[in-house]
């Protein structure tokens, strides 16, 4: 007996769990009492992007299966990265640009790369800390800037002692 089976799509966020992949019969019908046995499976990768859902081992002897196949789908997981406030004293480098996730979390050993950059100026003041080249393609980030302010540099002036003749 000739059946259809296709996949069901099914889509995920980046770091969770695999979703049951499922299946319909869009095509034929079984006989009252038979089932498949076995299972969809799908192409490897944990990374954003869409992989194929394959027929795997899903069969049954006494049918003709026709298997059209659908996508997994993997998200990106949102989080929010805050770049932590730095000061530093007129004349003084500036110091590491750091920050921190806020909301959400990074999955296992994953990290980000690039580095945050600053509004230009090194006058007494405030400057924006921008996200510059922070980013991760598994990760949709939403960035909360910070300021890095200059302080003014603490000098001391003396006095030389003079005299003059009247």
């Amino acid at each position: 007996v000739a059946i259809t089976v296709t996949a069901e799509a099914k889509s995920k966020q980046y770091g969770a769990s695999d979703p049951v992949l499922t299946h319909v019969i869009t095509t034929g019908s079984l006989v009252i009492g038979d089932s498949l046995t076995g299972l969809l499976t799908r192409a490897s990768g944990e990374d954003v992007g869409t992989y194929a859902i394959n027929q795997g081992t899903l069969a049954n002897s006494n049918y003709d299966i026709t298997y059209a196949g659908a996508n997994l789908t993997v998200t990106q997981r949102p989080i929010t990265v805050t770049a932590d406030s730095a000061t530093k004293e007129y004349g003084a480098s500036d110091p590491a640009l750091t920050l921190s996730v806020t909301t959400g979390s990074l999955v296992g050993q994953d990290a980000l790369s690039g580095s945050l950059t600053r509004v230009s100026g090194e006058s007494v003041g405030s400057y924006a800390i921008l996200r510059g080249t922070v980013e991760n393609t598994n990760y949709d980030i939403t960035y909360v800037g910070a300021l890095l302010s200059v302080s003014q540099r603490p000098i001391t002036v003396t006095a030389a002692a003079k005299s003059k003749e009247y």
